[in-house]
């Protein structure tokens, strides 16, 4: 399988920095503050007990299974069974996409889209195939009838989505329960950003019972808690599907260490946290989008949701006959700023830049992308 391409620049800013370069770094979606105290303290006491030492359930423990079924979206209660600690959404994501498809099935995925959606269809030896968001970043839902086939098992959506940031409105996801139903076809949905919608709420497919039984649900506490480095996530899903997963999940990590359970459990009952990040998140969206958006050749749309900018860079492109936009990345680079090419999203013609860093790092940041673009890429001939 193909290297993330995220991960690769963040190895190449290492490299840099190590040879003593001053790289500002908005390529990685983590936030940068720390994880709230009480999480840590929860977690310390938490490996200080001896029964933390010992196997946890392979489905996770009833506590933190219970704690995450209360928070889950629908209007119709979840069970613990319907359920699985994983360790972290990206591992939820690839449990979910084994469990329903396979060789010689299609999974459909969004462009622009995370590259990790895709990487989890073709570790399940399925075929990701891609529906192109329109030029507004809405997904229509033509251009998911115009790549569903007899193969179809599945879609994969986020919202809000990364790179993008955009959040499918309510006709949106009407279309797509439709489209489950008609095409008897599971829907995954990656909710790792939904506490990050700045709007509070966004719709979602599981508002409406009818696809309970064909929607499987992935998250963690990774963003909204800053926990990245944590990996607890889950997978919700009904009880066969979860039940599979379990039985993958034993048969190859045993279980989510319990101690890193009981943290999670103080994190999903924090309301405070979340609320502060998606403030904190808004107002650094809004100085980022207002910079980038009085670049020439740049046009930003504000994202409804998450920690990315996804600008439009067609201008700068075309007036250096580029068709993608690595060589822009590199030549930001050299001005001091890391930013992640758009082919990593199926974009070329955008980038996208993490604004999930801290206010003065931004700002930095900000200061060197207006000179790059100021003095060097679009300077006045």
């Amino acid at each position: 399988m193909a290297e993330n391409p995220i991960f690769a620049i963040d190895a190449q800013v290492r490299r840099l920095r190590a040879n003593g370069a001053d790289i500002v770094a908005l390529t990685a979606g983590e936030p940068q503050f720390p994880t709230r105290h009480a999480i840590v303290a929860a977690a310390q006491q938490a490996i200080a007990d001896p029964a933390t030492h010992r196997y946890a359930p392979a489905a996770g423990t009833t506590e933190l299974r219970e704690a995450i079924a209360r928070q889950l979206p629908g209007a119709t209660p979840w069970s613990v069974d319907e359920v699985l600690v994983t360790f972290g959404a990206k591992h939820a994501l690839a449990l979910a996409v084994a469990a329903i498809a396979g060789n010689d099935d299609e999974v459909i995925v969004i462009a622009p889209g995370w590259p990790g959606h895709a990487a989890a269809v073709r570790a399940a030896g399925a075929a990701p195939v891609i529906a192109a968001a329109d030029d507004k970043l809405r997904l229509p839902i033509s251009a998911v009838e115009a790549v569903t086939t007899a193969r179809t098992r599945a879609i994969i959506i986020a919202s809000p989505a990364n790179p993008t940031g955009a959040v499918l409105g309510a006709g949106t996801i009407e279309a797509q329960r439709e489209w489950a139903i008609d095409h008897d076809a599971w829907i995954i949905s990656d909710d790792v950003y939904g506490a990050l919608a700045f709007a509070g709420t966004v719709p979602h497919v599981l508002d409406e019972p009818t696809l309970r039984s064909r929607t499987i649900v992935v998250d963690s506490v990774s963003k909204e808690h800053a926990m990245t480095g944590w990996r607890v996530g889950w997978l919700a899903a009904p009880t066969q599907i979860a039940t599979y997963a379990r039985d993958r999940l034993a048969a190859t990590v045993t279980n989510v260490p319990a101690a890193l359970q009981h943290a999670a459990i103080i994190a999903l009952a924090d309301t405070a946290g979340p609320r502060q990040a998606r403030d904190t998140y808004r107002a650094r969206r809004d100085r980022l989008v207002a910079a980038l958006d009085d670049l020439p050749g740049v046009t930003c749309p504000s994202p409804d949701g998450g920690m990315f900018a996804f600008p439009h860079i067609r201008g700068i492109l075309d007036h250096h006959g580029w068709n993608e936009s690595a060589p822009l990345a590199a030549r930001f680079l050299d001005h001091g700023v890391a930013v992640v090419p758009g082919e990593a999203f199926n974009a070329p013609s955008h980038i996208r830049l993490c604004f999930g860093v801290d206010d003065d790092t931004l700002d930095t940041a900000i200061a060197r992308l207006r000179t790059a673009v100021l003095t060097d890429l679009m300077k006045p001939a």
